[in-house]
């Protein structure tokens, strides 16, 4: 979560290379250049309801649901997709530039609906005031 943050904080704020020199970019990629911020942005919620849905089920003792399962798989996909997008260590991101806004729009509905799904998981699972009250220590 520490390193997606940092890796967020990066893209939103402009500080990779390549989006710094936006004259070296192809139209395509500067269409898809603010779209790509939209993605670091919804990547959080997900991680964090992720991690709250995950918290509840090892402090619950619940049983992992369709949806948290769902929307797990959903959000390391729109993940992974982010970070090649991002840090060119693989030689990824030349090809993934070269799709233009498209997929970072793909990625918005992606992260939407793993949003939809992980808090929905999470208000079935979430516990009440008093069960927190309960739990911290006076």
């Amino acid at each position: 979560m520490v390193a997606t943050l940092e890796v967020v904080e990066e893209a939103v704020e402009g500080a990779w290379p390549h989006q710094r020199r936006m004259s070296n970019m192809g139209l395509g990629e500067q269409r898809a250049h603010q779209v790509w911020a939209l993605v670091a942005i919804m990547i959080l919620p997900a991680g964090l309801l992720a991690l709250l849905n995950v918290i509840m089920v090892v402090w619950k003792d619940v049983e992992v649901t369709d949806a948290m399962r769902t929307g797990g798989i959903l959000l390391g996909i729109a993940w992974v997709t982010f970070i090649l997008a991002s840090v060119d260590r693989l030689r990824v991101r030349g090809f993934i530039a070269k799709a233009g806004p498209v997929l970072p729009v793909a990625l918005v509905a992606v992260l939407a609906v793993a949003i939809v799904l992980l808090l929905g998981a999470f208000l079935d699972v979430r516990p009440t005031v008093e069960t927190v009250r309960d739990a911290i220590p006076n």
